[in-house]
């Protein structure tokens, strides 16, 4: 008896299919039906890409589909539309073609057995010249399918900015989408808009804040605040820079409807800002400047120091400054000793009398001196206002997007155009921003701040109202630190009516 050919079913539902599509059952069942006719056994399981686009052609399960065939698994492949399989067009059909007449894709030459290709609506690769005519049409019936499809959707979204309201997708940091407050004739909201999102929107301010400081953050230890706080960005599991800096420079955040990577604008020629801003254009544009790739600046620091009173405490004998050491306990306890103590000798240098002490021991001590003097009184920030620059940023706006037209379609009047553009931008460049700086609370007590602040942030508040810290010798044989070995100098009196950040 002749053993019946085996057949690799593949279906695909589309991104936009839900829980109540019931297109899926109807599908798998033709193909059973189809290969019923044709007496092929149906390989278990059937291949299904749930919600994956046509667009791609690294969908998991048409991959292994295709790789049936490549691997001698089947002899038929079977699928219930063919202009389903792709929406690439012309590109994926060749590697399709290939796999069906057992091809290498790279050098044309026969890898494998050839197999057989049908579909629900009758293409067969059994038909010859018929079927390859038919197959190629319906690839790019489904490429131009999605590309229509594509169109609308943007010029939808174009639309809907246009109006001020959401087109949908994945809101920008910092805001959220809720109904328009205006409604039409039949009493329902007109779409979606956007609106400040009030935590992120804090977040986004104090990160901006701290870059414009006069003596700003370091860009790293302003995004690891965020992680440290528990914040989350829309899309990644954590905070990167390259991430911030995305939210913090981008047209969304100034209100600026984006269509196409481009600002929207009215039949004018302004730049729409359908929504809410939560930083200035102003803002935006020293930010940008701050942020830019200079690979001639110099390094700036970030990097988180070992331990809080790192580089802060001094030697008595020497004047030296203690550093950060370890060395496994002499007890059973196999956790490490960690200490700070005067390395002048190590270092080739004299000290007549070189100390050394417990690290947790001395932190506590100086934090709770610290806390009890400054603890309750408000925590403030300085906060920069930078001079109106909206001309800038338009400019600026202006130039990506003769750029962009001039990568399509160059011309003499957007090489001119650009030129003015350029100019303007430096005329406009040459007046820099003015800034301005207060002190404002920030709700917090300091104790209240310290406790929820990085090492680096805490060891920058000691610095600021310590003038120095001195650590005196210690007896031998006590294994708990004497508060009166450790020296503190005041920076100013004790009233600090002006917190530190």
């Amino acid at each position: 008896m002749t053993r019946r050919q085996r057949a690799s079913l593949y279906a695909r539902l589309s991104v936009a299919a839900d829980a109540e599509n019931v297109s899926l059952d109807g599908m798998i069942s033709d193909m059973r039906e189809l290969c019923d006719r044709e007496n092929l056994e149906v390989l278990e399981p059937i291949h299904v890409d749930d919600g994956k686009s046509g667009g791609f052609r690294d969908r998991d399960e048409f991959q292994a589909w295709l790789n049936d065939a490549r691997e001698g698994r089947c002899e038929v492949l079977v699928n219930p539309v063919t202009d389903r399989l792709t929406r690439e067009g012309l590109n994926v059909a060749a590697s399709i073609l290939d796999v069906v007449e057992g091809k290498d894709p790279t050098t044309g030459r026969p890898a494998h057995r050839p197999v057989r290709l049908i579909d629900c609506n009758g293409l067969d690769s059994l038909h010859g010249d018929g079927f390859r005519f038919r197959f190629v049409i319906q690839a790019e019936v489904g490429r131009s399918e999605r590309e229509r499809i594509r169109q609308r959707s943007r010029d939808r979204s174009r639309r809907l900015r246009h109006a001020g309201r959401w087109g949908g997708g994945t809101t920008p940091y910092g805001y959220r989408a809720v109904p328009n407050p205006e409604l039409n004739s039949d009493g329902e909201p007109k779409g979606w808009v956007l609106v400040i999102e009030p935590d992120e929107a804090q977040h986004v301010r104090n990160a901006a804040e701290s870059l414009l400081a006069v003596a700003p953050v370091p860009f790293t230890r302003v995004v690891r605040r965020l992680n440290a706080a528990g914040v989350k960005p829309r899309r990644a599991k954590e905070w990167s820079r390259q991430t911030l800096m995305k939210v913090l420079t981008g047209d969304h955040i100034m209100g600026r409807a984006i269509s196409n990577g481009r600002p929207v604008r009215d039949d004018e020629g302004s730049i729409l800002t359908p929504w809410p801003a939560i930083l200035t254009p102003a803002e935006v544009m020293a930010l940008r400047a701050i942020l830019a790739p200079n690979p001639d600046a110099p390094y700036t620091g970030g990097r988180r120091p070992s331990r809080l009173l790192s580089g802060l405490m001094t030697c008595p004998g020497c004047g030296g400054i203690l550093r950060v050491f370890q060395r496994k306990s002499r007890t059973r306890n196999p956790e490490r000793f960690v200490g700070y103590r005067c390395t002048s000798r190590s270092q080739g240098g004299t000290c007549p009398t070189p100390v050394s002490i417990t690290a947790g021991q001395v932190e506590d001590i100086v934090t709770e001196r610290y806390l009890t003097v400054v603890g309750a009184l408000p925590m403030r920030v300085e906060r920069v206002i930078v001079s109106d620059v909206s001309e800038l940023a338009s400019v600026e706006a202006d130039i990506r997007e003769t750029v962009a037209d001039l990568a399509t379609s160059a011309d003499a009047k957007s090489f001119e155009r650009l030129q003015r553009l350029q100019a303007r931008r430096e005329e406009l460049s040459s007046m820099e921003p003015t800034r301005r700086s207060e002190m404002v609370a920030t709700g917090q007590t300091m104790a209240e701040y310290w406790h929820g602040a990085l090492v680096d942030d805490r060891r920058e508040m000691l610095a600021d109202v310590f003038d120095e810290i001195t650590v005196l010798p210690g007896r031998r044989g006590y294994k708990t630190v004497d508060p009166d070995r450790i020296e503190t100098v005041w920076r100013m009196e004790p009233d600090l009516g002006d917190a530190y950040e």
